[in-house]
């Protein structure tokens, strides 16, 4: 039974001894007897000019389309900021962004969401529509939504 198994047939494998591992690692052959050839595939499985240059175009384009993404989310925020600087009214008796009075003389006005300041409908942005209850945001809160910025 132990000469099927240690026997030096072509068809069984042999566990390598010291001096084997040792001959195949100053080859740098590898450890196992299948390494150098799959190295061979490794080298012959090298790509084409034209696959390359598909490849980087691939990634420019990438690059691209990532700048103009930062360019606009760039412009958003600038948007968000300016909004913010211009605001005009209190948000309790005035329209938060354009200053027009609100209440029983003046426009109508909503709550926006997320910032709890009464717009009018103007400068207001339904959220929801068709609800029962719809959800109103305001110019500023709805682009600070679109754009992600805190």
């Amino acid at each position: 039974m132990a000469d099927t198994i240690f026997s030096s047939g072509n068809d069984q494998w042999v566990c390598p001894n010291d001096r084997q591992l040792a001959l195949r690692a100053k080859l740098q052959t590898g450890w196992s007897v299948h390494t150098y050839q799959t190295e061979k595939q490794r080298k012959s499985q090298c790509l084409s000019p034209t696959e390359v240059d598909t490849i980087l175009q691939v990634i420019q384009r990438a690059e691209r389309l990532d700048v103009l993404e930062q360019q606009r989310i760039g412009r958003l925020v600038e948007r968000l900021e300016t909004m913010r600087r211009n605001v005009l009214g209190n948000g309790l008796s005035q329209c938060l962004l354009c200053g027009e009075l609100l209440g029983f003389l003046g426009s109508s006005s909503v709550f926006c969401k997320d910032c709890r300041k009464k717009v009018c409908t103007k400068c207001g942005i339904e959220a929801s529509p068709g609800q029962k209850r719809p959800l109103w945001l305001c110019k500023i809160c709805s682009e600070q939504r679109e754009s992600g910025w805190p």
